[in-house]
């Protein structure tokens, strides 16, 4: 039995991102802009007290940036206030989960306290994503809590089942499922970077004139990136507006086409509305790029989370299928979204820690079951751009080498000036704790990115990928923050 003792919830200020990143919808007459406010300068980092019944005590934390502009993209509430609706829904999140303070199992845990945040939520009108947000947050720092107490990593936690996992008691067809038999035999701790191309990003030295550079040591446009870092996996952002987006497709094919087998996803942010408008889009796709699109793995969440799980797209998503796979990202705010996304015809889901890690270990079973009973790919994609160190990068780390992800959108940091954001206690102590994971450059660290990978083998360590706590002193309690732009 184990009793939570204390939850806080604090803020990580980060300084001005180094440029502007465009997703989602465009106007077809206007260049891509960024919103106003999509997401705040800081993320979220949470500390969580855990005791078991043998006086045994230990610590957990947890991080997320609260990108409510992806969370929620319905225009009946400003960016300020979709801000504050979704931190007051983790304030309601961190009450749950103090309230359900004992138990014996970390997954029943799990799953009792979101369906209790979900109907909170739901009830004052909230996505079902921004609940799984709220409920992630602290399921995390609980995680890594137990994982400390036991002294196991997650990946050996996960293995021995030392966090209760029972899949079939959410969905009945994996009852004989044996996880044992499918996860890796060891955890994966090299990752091959995916890296995003924003609809602003510049892609040569041509798109970035001499007088906006930041001449700051660090790559500033995509071929420098792929010079710099070895690349070969890109994650680019399409717009919805076939026209533009094709012709910057092409620019960007020129860009990364001389590297060694190159690897294409896009990711669509729900950008089209019209299942038909999408088809096209993808057979316009094949005719015109057609060296990047034999390159592209799969195309993540181009329709709206509403449009996806509807059972009239079915025909036309299969025929789509047959060309190129479809994920989903946005629309799988639910423990069930991916069981019904796939039912339409889709054939990946989207991990990110964010939406539960015990719910990529649902789906993790899922499309293993799913590939033995219907001899259909089903798969999982390590994404979410906003991960940053420490706390969210490692914890992703750690979960993407317990599902056997490979390769991962893993880009956040560039929009950053390395780990500047970090305390120099916290930046002492990464030195020390993870030589692998870190460089030094230009008087800071920056993530190691060799020939395209990055290793990670310290992360393996009690508790949920996380060495050393955070530097509480440098941070804010979140009742305190002062918001930043």
């Amino acid at each position: 039995m184990w009793h939570i003792e204390s939850i806080n919830v604090f803020v990580r200020e980060l300084p001005p991102d180094r440029g502007s990143f465009v997703i989602g919808q465009q106007n077809d007459d206007e260049p891509p802009a960024p919103p106003k406010k999509r997401r705040p300068r800081g993320f979220l980092v949470t500390r969580l007290e855990l005791a078991d019944d043998k006086g045994n005590r230990s610590w957990g934390v947890s991080g997320d940036r609260p990108s409510f502009g992806w969370l929620d993209k319905r225009s009946i509430y400003s960016p300020d206030d979709k801000l504050q609706r979704l931190l007051g829904l983790v304030e309601q999140a961190r009450d749950v989960y103090l309230k359900n303070s004992k138990f014996e199992s970390p997954f029943r845990q799990s799953l009792q306290n979101a369906d209790e945040v979900s109907r909170a939520g739901r009830a004052n009108n909230h996505e079902d994503l921004s609940c799984s947000f709220a409920a992630a947050l602290f399921e995390r720092a609980l995680i890594d809590a137990v994982c400390r107490t036991r002294k196991l990593s997650l990946f050996e936690a996960v293995r021995r089942n030392a966090l209760g996992f029972t899949p079939h008691e959410v969905f009945s067809e994996l009852k004989n499922f044996r996880l044992e038999h499918f996860l890796p035999q060891r955890p994966l701790t090299r990752f091959n970077i995916r890296h995003t191309v924003g609809l602003s990003d510049p892609l040569t030295k041509a798109d970035l004139p001499v007088a906006q550079r930041l001449n700051d040591g660090e790559p500033e446009t995509l071929e420098e990136y792929v010079a710099r870092d070895g690349l070969r996996y890109f994650k680019v952002k399409i717009s919805g507006n076939p026209d533009s987006d094709l012709v910057r497709l092409g620019k960007i094919w020129n860009a990364v086409a001389r590297t060694e087998q190159p690897v294409i996803t896009l990711d669509g942010n729900e950008s089209y509305q019209d299942i038909d408008a999408f088809a096209r889009f993808v057979e316009a796709f094949e005719e015109k790029q057609l060296g990047l699109f034999q390159h592209t793995a799969f195309i993540e969440q181009p329709l709206t989370r509403t449009l996806t799980h509807d059972s009239a797209t079915a025909a036309t998503v299969a025929k789509i299928s047959e060309k190129i796979p479809l994920v989903i990202d946005e629309a799988d705010g639910t423990l069930d979204s991916f069981r019904k996304a796939w039912q339409v015809g889709y054939s990946g889901t989207s991990h990110k820690n964010c939406k539960g890690f015990f719910k990529s270990l649902l789906n993790f079973c899922l499309t293993r079951q799913f590939e033995i009973q219907h001899g259909r790919a089903a798969f999982q994609t390590g994404e979410d751009l906003s991960n940053m160190p420490l706390v969210p990068l490692h914890q992703d780390f750690a979960a993407l080498g317990v599902l056997g992800i490979d390769h991962c959108e893993r880009n956040g940091h560039h929009y950053s000036f390395g780990l500047e954001h970090l305390s120099d206690v916290e930046r002492q102590l990464t030195k020390q704790h993870h030589p692998d994971l870190y460089v030094e450059r230009h008087g800071g660290l920056f993530l190691n990115i060799r020939h395209g990978q990055v290793r990670c083998d310290s992360l393996q360590t009690p508790g949920f990928g996380i060495a050393f706590q955070p530097d509480f002193t440098s941070l804010t309690p979140l009742k305190d923050w002062d918001v930043k732009w």
